[in-house]
């Protein structure tokens, strides 16, 4: 499995927010953002694919131990 779930994001980050603050445990192939169809608004999670099954588990073992953001926010 190379993909993660992520949740409790921020609406105000975007998908290039989001591999920024990743992309130091691996090269990630893609960022999915959860959307509401309809409305097009932001949901709270995330799949981030990375392109090795070590990046993602390293990104789990990261976002566990120190948030996403230096700030410790998960």
């Amino acid at each position: 499995v190379k993909s993660v779930f992520l949740d409790g994001l921020s609406a105000n980050w975007d998908e290039e927010y989001v591999k920024e603050q990743l992309m130091k445990y691996g090269e990630i192939e893609k960022v999915e953002l959860a959307r509401d169809m309809p409305t097009a608004k932001r949901k709270d999670f995330a799949f981030v694919c990375f392109t090795t099954r070590d990046a993602a588990l390293a990104c789990i073992d990261g976002v566990n131990k120190d948030g996403i953001c230096n700030d410790g926010d998960k």
